[in-house]
């Protein structure tokens, strides 16, 4: 299972574009793929994509090695991620977003599952819009 948000809408259901939680599982693999080259991948191979693990390094394996497959069958390859794999540490529990600060304790941060600190740490993005990351806040009950 992977971490759903209720103001991403029907994304999990009809996987019409790229959830959060694929966004961060891009994020620790070092990839990225494009809007067009999601929506070419099968719906099971999207499934898989948004479900499969990576919580280890070889996982992260497994992870690279299906989504490349999906891509390249689809004709959209996945491309690395300038910079290669995201910093997990960019979201861990000691780093709690400025813009979360206000609703959200340390210790509840430290709490948080790593879905949901990567969530909350991009949608605290300034370039992002507030209410997304209100919605968010409230949904895990800040």
């Amino acid at each position: 299972m992977y971490l759903r948000f209720a103001y991403e809408g029907d994304v999990h259901e009809t996987l019409a574009t790229i959830p959060l939680a694929v966004r961060r599982k891009l994020d620790l693999a070092g990839l990225k793929l494009s809007l067009q080259g999601w929506t070419a991948l099968s719906r099971a191979e999207r499934l898989a994509v948004c479900h499969l693990p990576v919580d280890s390094g070889p996982d992260l394996d497994v992870y690279r090695e299906a989504l490349r497959g999906f891509a390249e069958r689809a004709g959209h390859p996945v491309v690395p991620l300038e910079g290669g794999q995201v910093d997990p540490s960019s979201w861990g529990p000691d780093r709690r977003p400025a813009a979360v600060a206000a609703r959200v304790s340390e210790q509840d941060w430290a709490r948080l599952s790593d879905e949901a600190r990567y969530a909350l740490a991009k949608l605290s993005d300034p370039r992002r819009g507030p209410e997304k990351l209100g919605l968010a806040l409230a949904e895990l009950g800040f």
